[in-house]
């Protein structure tokens, strides 16, 4: 690390006042990922992707800080002010070493690169949520947030094991909660299901251990993707593993493949997108989804599992491979009709692979093909406030993304409307901030949108 602050480029970067050129050459000295760096922060890939290219919030002191913190970066390269709260030292070779943070990327001699870098992104992804709070950045204000640590330690409760029946109602209902963006009210309810499915699984016998480990792996696929809706990606990736866990031990494939695709979601966060892309295709592939009498649940499964290799790999900017797993998860709605199949926590069926279609096509740069494909979806197919809230703030990233600032502003205001905590999500308090500070006229709403949901104005 000591070597970067002699390199031309980012001298020349701290002349020219380019903070995010700053940024990014620390970052790629220290073999970090943007999602890495971004989880150490409590941002996401998408977030550092934009600091680096100097945009907002790049401005705010505070995000400055947290980033000259995570990278180990001099004050006076990112144009603040020395502070008495990082107790900066000088080592022998001029770089300055964070004393009272240890969690940054110095390294000492006997220190290898790759093992310190595990290291400080697992101490990062566990302080995320404090350092978010205590700082005032993204990962603050997200209703609900606060108690999603209750969901790691529910195996910790003390409860009587559920029923079968009562497993299966409080499953349903969770799964309702999630479906209707609700995710503050389940966060509260959802540590105490999983304690009681995990105290039924330990006391049940052989017949029933499949049917309650089913049950637990779902419940825990809930608590990681209600993780990941807070932006807790760490949170998310423990969670996820132990949904495949519960799900290898009920012995059935298309709860393997939900969760399998769970724990990819959390791998394609954190930047693994190849690892998440090989776990994605295994799992469709063992499926065995196009026999004729593959069950509507099997399918399900299956077209989730492309529709999520599809979106990896546009986050990889692999186009081909996107649209060779759009056209099959496509093929696969196709078997199942005009209805959506509810197969664990996402449901599948072609208004599901429509709005995906929007997500890929942005992220591949191709708004107008985004665009388009959200002209086809109908929202009364949809399954509820939150699948409409995710097609609303799909369709605004498009919009934005095409240079249309007011058609994405009323998006977003559609997906406050009808699912009001989706909207407050942290990556989408990152595009209403990029919309927000763009050199452009402000759209109508977006001003007193911002102030809603915690966007610093």
């Amino acid at each position: 690390m000591e070597a970067v602050h002699r390199l031309p480029p980012l001298l020349q970067a701290v002349r020219d006042d380019q903070p995010g050129t700053v940024v990014r050459l620390f970052r790629q000295a220290a073999h970090l990922s943007q999602a890495e760096l971004g989880a150490m922060c409590g941002y996401s890939g998408s977030t550092i992707s934009r600091l680096e290219n100097g945009q907002p919030p790049l401005h705010h002191i505070a995000v400055r800080r947290r980033l000259a913190q995570a990278l180990d970066i001099p004050d006076d390269y990112l144009g603040l002010s020395s502070s008495v709260s990082r107790h900066d030292t000088r080592t022998a070779g001029g770089s300055r070493r964070d004393t009272a943070d240890p969690a940054t990327l110095h390294r000492g001699p006997s220190e290898g690169g790759e093992p310190m870098k595990r290291r400080t992104l697992l101490a990062g992804m566990a302080g995320s949520t404090v350092a978010g709070i205590a700082m005032g950045g993204p990962a603050a204000a997200t209703p609900g947030a606060a108690g999603l640590e209750a969901l790691l330690f529910s195996e910790d409760l003390a409860v009587a094991p559920l029923t079968r029946g009562a497993a299966r109602a409080s499953l349903t209902g969770a799964g309702r909660t999630y479906s209707a963006s609700r995710y503050a009210e389940l966060t509260r309810t959802l540590p105490g299901l999983l304690a009681g499915l995990r105290a039924a699984l330990q006391q049940s016998g052989d017949e029933q251990r499949e049917t309650f480990a089913a049950m637990l792996s779902h419940a825990y696929a809930l608590a990681s993707s209600l993780s990941t809706k807070h932006g807790e990606d760490g949170l998310a990736w423990v969670l996820a593993d132990r949904s495949l866990t519960a799900a290898r031990e009920s012995g059935k494939d298309a709860t393997v493949a939900a969760a399998t695709r769970t724990v990819a979601i959390t791998m394609r966060r954190a930047g693994h997108h190849q690892g998440a892309l090989g776990l994605l295709t295994s799992a469709a592939g063992s499926l065995d989804a196009g026999r004729g009498t593959a069950t509507a649940g099997l399918i399900g499964a299956y077209g989730n599992l492309l529709c999520t290799a599809a979106y990896s790999s546009a986050q990889a900017d692999d186009a081909g491979n996107a649209a060779t797993f759009l056209d099959e998860a496509t093929a696969a709605a196709g078997r199942l009709g005009d209805g959506v199949i509810t197969n664990g926590v996402a449901p599948f069926g072609r208004s599901i692979v429509a709005v995906y279609k929007i997500g890929v096509f942005t992220a591949l740069g191709d708004s107008a093909t985004a665009l388009a494909h959200a002209a086809t979806v109908d929202p009364a197919e949809l399954p509820g406030p939150e699948r409409y809230g995710r097609f609303c703030i799909d369709t605004a990233r498009a919009w934005a993304q095409h240079g249309k600032a007011d058609r994405a502003v009323r998006a977003l205001l559609s997906a406050e409307r009808h699912a009001p905590e989706e909207a407050t999500r942290p990556s989408v308090r990152d595009l209403v901030s990029t919309l927000l500070y763009a050199p452009t006229t402000t759209p109508a709403g977006l001003r007193d949108l911002a102030t809603r949901i915690g966007v610093a104005v």
